[in-house]
């Protein structure tokens, strides 16, 4: 009875074997295809991010800073289009397009277009600007809510303009946007005559930035809007 149960014992774990080694042979082909698809996922990935995106991205960040030194002069014109042997906004697009480069270029270009009033473009521009970078990711909110406003488009208007407020309440930059942009999305649903929502938002204001000094004034009109729409019987 020992010999049967130690050869059963046996026979168990080499049809186990069996077949795993069955699987292996049947499926060697798939398996290695499998196992190749893997391997050259991951050197693509190495080689894109470490061969390819970061020298471009470092490539790209040399190329814009000339035309950011000449757009806080306030050179318009240079900035946008370069001068000498450096380029401008309009080529770090061109040239490094999905770099955090070229989302920058297409920020200022935003900025330079609304400056003179071409709002289509200038919100072209913003849409294509970087909305999680930590400097400008609340003011590229914003200037597409403001340029959507320009362009009698008050729905999406409010909606971008509470989504900068929103954004900014929960950045460094709280207690300086926040209030700007809820009060600009309150007034545009006021527009819009949802003074509900309108009222909503006024509260966000009233409610948790009272006896901040760099926003008084929003303070002081978001109380005075708030009143007079809770005066209202509509």
């Amino acid at each position: 009875m020992a010999k049967t149960t130690k050869e059963e014992t046996i026979v168990d774990v080499q049809q186990i074997y069996t077949k795993t080694e069955l699987f292996v042979d049947r499926n060697r082909k798939v398996l290695l295809i499998v196992l190749g698809a893997v391997a050259a996922l991951v050197v693509g990935i190495f080689a894109f991010q470490y061969l390819y995106k970061a020298p471009r991205e470092a490539e790209a960040a040399a190329a814009i800073w000339k035309a950011e030194q000449w757009m806080e002069l306030d050179s318009l014109d240079w900035a946008a289009n370069g001068q000498g042997e450096h380029i401008g906004f309009v080529q770090v697009i061109e040239d490094y397009s999905g770099t955090s480069a070229a989302k920058r270029a297409h920020y200022w270009m935003g900025i330079i277009s609304r400056s003179q009033a071409n709002w289509q473009e200038a919100l072209d521009h913003f849409l294509e600007a970087d909305f999680d970078d930590q400097n400008i990711g609340v003011m590229v909110a914003g200037n597409v809510g403001d340029m959507y406003v320009e362009l009698d488009n008050f729905e999406d208007g409010a909606r971008w303009l509470e989504k900068a407020a929103k954004k900014a309440s929960s950045s460094a930059s709280d207690r300086f946007y926040a209030p700007i942009y809820y009060l600009k999305a309150a007034r545009v649903n006021m527009e819009l005559g949802k003074n509900d929502k309108a009222k909503s938002l006024l509260r966000q204001i009233t409610e948790n930035y009272k006896g901040i000094p760099s926003v008084q004034n929003e303070y002081g009109e978001a109380v005075k809007l708030h009143a007079a729409l809770s005066a209202r019987k509509d």
